[in-house]
This record gives C-alpha cells, sequence and structure tokens, in this order.
C-alpha cells in the first residue's frame, strides 16, 4: 500500500487552510448543475405540445425541489381562452385561477417588456409594488405565490408560470433560479413555436386542421393500411340548407353554428381521430384504427350529437342537421387522397339525395 509522503499530507492541509479545497468542491458541484441543466434543456426541445412540455417540466422539479404549488396559465392562439395546468406539490389538480389574472399580468408584462426577460422568476413582493392591489388579492389567489415567470414571444407575453414556496429547505437558491431562468426560456420558445405551428395547420375559424394538412393525414393512413393492413376511415359531413339558414339568420349566426359544430366534432371523438374544415359548411373526419362494422355506428352517432346540438340567437333556439358519407381507407396501390375523398364525396351526395340528416358508407 502505497503511503501518502508528508509533503502531500502538508499541501493538503494548506488548500483547506486557504479555502482552495471548497473552491473546488464549489465549482464542481456548479459544473454538475451546468451540465444537468444542459441535459434538461435539451430533452425540453424535443417535446412536440404543451402537454408533453409540462409533464416533462413536472417530472424533472421532483428531482430538484417541490414548490406548494406551480400555476401555469397559457393562452391560446387565435382565442381568449386560457390554458391551465394547476399542481399543488407537483400533484395535478382540477383547481384553476381566475383568467383575469393571466390578462392583468400579461398587460404589464407587455408594457414592461425592456424590465423583464422570459423565464425570468420575478419575486412578487416587487411585482406588488408595481401593480395594483387588486391583482394580488384573494380574489385573483387562491395559493400563496413566491415567483411569476412570464413567457414571452414575438407577439408579447403567450403565459404565466406562478410558483409557490418550496415546501421543504427554504428559500431558491441561486443555482435554482438558475435552472428555473434556462428551464422557461427554453419552454417559451417551445411553446411559442408549437402555437405557430398550429396556427399555420388550422383553420382560423375552428380550430380544426386545415385541408392541406388533413391531406397529408390521409396519405399517412394510406400507407399505414398498405403495410400493416390497418383499418382506418373517413367521414365526410356537410350541413343541411345551410345556404338559406345564413340568408334566414345572417352570416354571423352561421359562423356561430360552425364553431359550435366543430366542438361537437371534437368532443364526438378520440383524442386519436382527426377533424378538418374542408370549407365553407364541409367538415372530414379521420378515424383511426375503424373497424369497417363500426364505420356507421360511429357515423350516427355523430349526426346525432349534431341533430341535439343547440345554438341561441336573440332568445331563439336554432337546430341544424348533417348529411354524411363515408369509407374504410383501403390498402390497394391506386388508393390516393384524392381516390378517399372522391368516394366519400359520392357517399355524401347519396345521403343528400336520400333526403339529407342521415349516413351512407361505401
Amino acid at each position: 500500500m502505497q503511503k501518502i509522503s508528508e509533503d502531500s499530507i502538508r499541501q493538503f492541509m494548506m488548500m483547506q487552510e486557504s479555502g482552495l479545497l471548497h473552491s473546488f468542491e464549489q465549482l464542481k458541484k456548479e459544473n454538475e448543475q451546468f451540465q444537468r441543466t444542459i441535459k434538461d434543456m435539451s430533452a425540453l426541445v424535443t417535446c412536440t405540445n404543451i402537454d408533453s412540455m409540462v409533464k416533462f417540466i413536472i417530472s424533472r422539479f421532483i428531482d430538484y425541489f417541490v414548490p406548494e404549488s406551480l400555476v401555469f396559465m397559457i393562452k391560446k392562439p387565435r382565442s381568449s381562452e386560457i390554458i391551465q395546468y394547476y399542481y399543488e406539490q407537483l400533484k395535478k389538480s382540477e383547481e384553476c385561477l381566475v383568467e383575469e389574472l393571466f390578462y392583468s399580468l400579461k398587460d404589464f408584462f407587455d408594457a414592461n417588456s425592456s424590465y423583464y426577460m422570459s423565464g425570468e422568476a420575478v419575486p412578487v413582493e416587487k411585482l406588488a409594488d408595481s401593480m395594483s392591489d387588486e391583482v394580488f388579492s384573494t380574489k385573483s389567489f387562491s395559493i400563496n405565490p413566491k415567483y411569476i415567470i412570464p413567457l414571452i414571444g414575438i407577439g408579447g407575453t403567450c403565459g404565466i408560470v406562478i410558483f409557490g414556496n418550496k415546501i421543504i429547505g427554504g428559500h431558491y437558491d441561486t443555482a435554482e433560479l438558475f435552472y428555473l431562468k434556462n428551464m422557461f426560456s427554453v419552454f417559451a420558445i417551445s411553446l411559442q413555436n408549437e402555437m405557430n405551428y398550429k396556427t399555420s395547420i388550422t383553420d382560423p375559424k375552428t380550430g380544426l386542421y386545415t385541408y392541406d394538412y388533413f391531406v397529408k393525414r390521409i396519405q399517412e393512413k394510406i400507407a399505414k393500411a398498405r403495410r400493416y393492413n390497418s383499418t382506418s376511415a373517413i367521414l365526410m359531413l356537410d350541413i343541411d340548407h345551410f345556404k338559406k339558414f345564413n340568408d334566414t339568420y345572417g352570416h354571423l349566426v352561421g359562423d356561430k353554428v360552425l364553431v359550435e359544430l366543430a366542438k361537437t366534432l371534437v368532443d364526438s371523438l378520440r383524442e386519436e381521430d382527426c377533424v378538418g374544415r374542408f370549407g365553407g359548411e364541409e367538415f372530414v373526419v379521420l378515424l383511426s384504427e375503424c373497424k369497417p362494422d363500426s364505420i356507421f355506428k360511429v357515423s350516427e352517432r355523430i349526426r346525432a350529437s349534431v341533430e341535439q346540438m343547440e345554438i341561441f340567437e336573440n332568445g331563439q333556439r336554432l337546430k341544424v342537421t348533417v348529411s354524411i358519407g363515408g369509407s374504410k381507407i383501403l390498402p390497394d396501390p391506386d388508393e390516393s387522397p384524392k381516390s378517399v375523398i372522391k368516394r366519400i364525396d359520392d357517399a355524401l351526395y347519396q345521403s343528400k339525395a336520400n333526403g339529407r340528416n342521415r349516413s351512407t358508407i361505401v
């Protein structure tokens, strides 16, 4: 066994007394934290939607610290709707904060954009000195906030993250605040990219997928049918006598019908299914892994849901119906988006010719 020389021991004692050993340990710790931050930031960039981004962030916080409360408030593009993810000790909760809080904070950060950076954890005490007491009243907050983090994009503040105190360990230290700033800076960029992409492939009026995107999805299902003999199907819907409806009640009321119909379609289907708007009053539904004998049942369920839909205008209850045409996507070599659309368009025509408010599957 090799003996430690007296010179080595002496050097060790000198380094310890001078504080160099502590400095080395601190540098090592900071380097490990830096590497960990880079690793987590790189992984966050690979998340493809808001749900997966939030889920990843929560999974990392469990390893580092647990806040008493954590709330994400994100504004949907082309909408005043606020998406909320509310956590208590990193456990999902059904609670939510009032949406007015988001807009108050958004207006403040947008008006003071030169003073605050995206992802920066701003102490609530600092904001309270600059904003009205009403914003931080119990009416707005059902939690005790410690930090407010703005998520700022090209068009201004698109999200707000609200942090409570840690349940263990006291205050957030410098390394933890550094971690938060870097993670939420990346989150803001990823969030903006995801929103911009979603905006580019969705119809501005209904929020449903556009014709071009939908055709790409049909092509994917055709390829899957050929390779794996999967059983997808597609439906085309058309609102019955919609021109007459618009002429009678006006196009603004017609737009309300389109928006409500889009919501009804989404609510009637599974998450893996896809709904698009082909223009005007024509909608399409792509059913993933739908057995041939189930296509008519699904179509009729959608038709019945639309029939029960109600739109109120000036105290008047308005209703519409739809005609539907559908078909299985075939694994044939000659199958194409054009041939599928032609087939369901013909089926839709049959539904209209046979009295409307009905389904025809070919």
